[in-house]
């Protein structure tokens, strides 16, 4: 990996990590699917921009746009809508720690699908990774099932949602073009929240200037802009070494809630982190940084 790879693997990592900053500030005053709306529909905008400096055409067919809004329902609606309701109640930090799971779950359903074998240490990856949950959760759970305890559960099930889209792209969408496929899942999703928003009543919302600069932020550069450069970085340095930044994002997700937001986490917290780290070793093994064939 060279150093202009590696400095963008990091800064992808700190873009993605900082998503769930802008998330926590945005919604302590907008309400999550009206949040999660703007987000879709600025990060559209940007990669419609991008396509037309590009001069690419658009996807066509009637079948590949039901594909899209598939993509856009299940990678966009529910862990948008997910991560931005339960980021209400719980730190920005424990969102991007549980998150992380992202890849055990996928690991897990390609499991049931039989896409990929199953052996004693990946069954001890995935216990391990649930373990780890469990030590985040459980203080909760033990003062009584409350908006916290819901919030953990939230992200918990965009992590679960999130895998199955990533397994549905690969079995029908891994032949097109990444940057249209891009818009055209953002630009799917955006449609479907739409009138979610709207059950929101986002007119009778205040929308304050740290509203506004965090669903600019978190649409330019955690949406269009992320997506951007984590489609340059597979093409540059393939899938292996990209899946890198899994381990980079929650470490930059509590160190921007610190800084920023002055978030303290427990040492659960920090437990749990590591748990998650040692079961996605166990169940992918250690990324390479070699170029992938």
């Amino acid at each position: 990996m060279t150093l202009s790879a590696l400095g963008e693997l990091l800064l992808l990592g700190a873009i993605w990590g900082a998503s769930f900053l802008f998330i926590k500030i945005g919604v302590s005053d907008i309400r999550p699917l009206t949040f999660a709306t703007l987000r879709v529909l600025v990060g559209s905008v940007v990669l419609l921009g991008v396509i037309a400096l590009k001069r690419l055409p658009l996807l066509r067919g009637k079948r590949l746009w039901g594909r899209l809004a598939v993509m856009g329902a299940v990678g966009i609606v529910i862990p948008f809508g997910a991560i931005a309701w339960g980021t209400q109640y719980i730190a920005s930090g424990l969102s991007a720690i549980l998150n992380a799971t992202m890849p055990l779950f996928t690991f897990g359903l390609a499991v049931l699908l039989g896409d990929e074998p199953l052996s004693l240490r990946r069954v001890l990856g995935l216990v391990v990774g649930f373990l780890g949950i469990m030590v985040l959760t459980w203080p909760k759970l033990q003062a009584g099932i409350r908006s916290e305890v819901w919030g953990q559960v939230a992200v918990i099930a965009a992590s679960l949602s999130y895998a199955a889209a990533i397994l549905y792209a690969k079995r029908y969408l891994a032949q097109e073009p990444p940057l249209l496929t891009a818009f055209g899942q953002v630009s799917m999703g955006c449609a479907l929240l739409v009138p979610l928003a709207l059950a929101e009543l986002p007119w009778q919302q205040t929308f304050t200037p740290r509203v506004i600069g965090s669903v600019l932020a978190i649409g330019v550069i955690g949406t269009a802009m992320a997506y951007i450069l984590y489609y340059r970085l597979l093409r540059e340095i393939g899938p292996t070494a990209t899946s890198l930044v899994t381990y980079i994002v929650p470490l930059f997700g509590i160190f921007w809630g610190r800084i920023i937001l002055a978030e303290i986490l427990s040492w659960h917290a920090f437990v749990a982190l590591a748990l998650i780290f040692l079961s996605l070793i166990l169940v992918n093994g250690l990324p390479q940084t070699r170029r992938s064939r």
